[in-house]
């Protein structure tokens, strides 16, 4: 139950990385064909020819997104597993 819990929230979050949280951060793809990205964007995304200059999510972005997703899992598991013993 602990690692399904886990492993769902894990897949949730990349979902919603790659459909929201993506396009909250990167309204405007093409601002970064003349623009340079700041730092941390650039930690996350990178802009390669290959993808005409349109900042892309990168490994750390990915390894970064399930990381978080697990341990929001396991929060909640967590929180349910106290739920669980007090009653």
């Amino acid at each position: 139950m602990k690692w399904l819990i886990i492993i769902i929230c894990a897949i949730l979050l990349l979902f919603l990385n790659f459909t929201v949280i993506d396009k909250l951060i990167i309204p405007d793809p093409c601002y970064y064909h003349t623009n340079e990205m700041n730092p941390i964007l650039k930690l996350f995304y990178t802009a390669t020819s290959a993808s005409g200059g349109h900042p892309e999510q990168n490994i750390f972005n990915l390894i970064f997104t399930i990381l978080v997703g697990g341990l929001i899992g396991k929060l909640i598991y967590r929180l349910y597993e106290i739920k669980i013993k007090t009653e």
